[in-house]
């Protein structure tokens, strides 16, 4: 079967919601020179289910660094060495701020924390600045119990982040201090609160190709609303090197998650500068109906001006508000 033939039975069977592990096979064995047939099927998935219209938000780090988990990739944690500043819970009037600027550029906007997860105590002072907070109201504040859902649902949080990261099978090399149970646990408790749930993963970390299709089945398993695609963006300090893969093959693993989750919103997150360059714009054929826009966590994004150019030079549009 050639590329076509093969594109058009995946978007075939996409489109019916029907793929399984054969399909992810066919994605993972696509040559590289061929991936422009394999565009032509996820540019279409994605507009069969979503238009022209994407999905961006903006996300702030409300309490940074001084992380006592081990993620071998993250410069907030006391494991690593990187570089970065340590703050406090951040304050009412700043989170404010940044909801509202977010807001003027129509989008999302995500409070994220480091650490474990937040105190009650915290969660208790963060709702009382949200409820203060106009728009859409995203959160990723680490592993949570119910009575802090709780407490976000009642803040108008409508959407809680929380990523696997990556296989079952993998996260042992990357994660030793919490388990990827404990993880799981956390996003079925956002989703029992009544939040939509934002679970992906980050790659270019030495996962295989069997670890991405294992993080894509357990992602269907939750059935979560968002997938959230990381690149990794090597900081010195961190316990990771910079991705070996090409361009392209982290363009194929949008891809994949496209094939995989049909109907569900894909977010090209962090490391999408570093390590696309000029071929960002390409993420959208390759499946991608969303992404941060503005700056990460501890690194800096393009600006959300020069985002918008590049969907309106691609003739997309913000869901909600037409960039033209």
């Amino acid at each position: 079967m050639g590329p076509f033939e093969k594109a058009q039975l995946l978007y075939e069977r996409a489109t019916q919601k029907k793929t399984n592990e054969d399909d992810f096979d066919l994605v993972i064995g696509w040559k590289e020179e061929e991936l422009s047939v394999l565009f032509s099927c996820t540019d279409l998935l994605r507009r069969n289910f979503f238009g022209n219209t994407v999905n961006p938000c903006a996300i702030m780090n409300i309490k940074s660094g001084g992380c006592p988990e081990d993620c071998a990739f993250c410069s907030q944690s006391v494991h690593n060495r990187a570089d970065i500043s340590v703050s406090r819970l951040s304050g009412k009037k700043e989170i404010i701020k940044n909801a509202e600027l977010a807001q003027r550029h129509n989008l999302s906007f995500g409070v994220v924390s480091s650490g474990r997860r937040l105190s009650f105590e915290e969660i208790e002072s963060l709702s009382t600045s949200l409820k203060e907070c106009d728009g859409k109201l995203h959160a990723s504040l680490g592993i949570l119990g119910n009575d802090e859902f709780s407490l976000l649902k009642q803040a108008g949080v409508i959407c809680y982040n929380h990523n696997l990261e990556t296989s079952r099978e993998y996260f042992k090399e990357i994660v030793t201090t919490h388990t990827y149970d404990e993880r799981i646990d956390t996003v079925k408790r956002a989703k029992e609160s009544g939040m939509t749930v934002c679970c992906g993963g980050i790659f270019g970390i030495g996962e295989t190709w069997e670890d991405r299709k294992s993080l894509c089945m357990e992602l269907k398993r939750l059935d979560v609303n968002t997938i959230p695609i990381n690149f990794i963006n090597a900081i010195p300090g961190t316990r990771v090197s910079p991705p070996s893969e090409s361009p392209l093959e982290l363009l194929k693993i949008i891809c994949l998650f496209r094939i995989a989750h049909p109907d569900k919103t894909i977010k090209v997150c962090g490391g999408r500068e570093v390590n696309l360059g000029r071929l960002q714009g390409l993420i959208f054929y390759a499946g991608a109906n969303g992404y941060i826009s503005g700056d990460y966590l501890t690194t800096k994004g393009d600006s959300v001006e020069s985002d918008d150019e590049m969907i309106e030079a691609l003739g997309l549009e913000k869901a909600g508000i037409k960039t033209n």
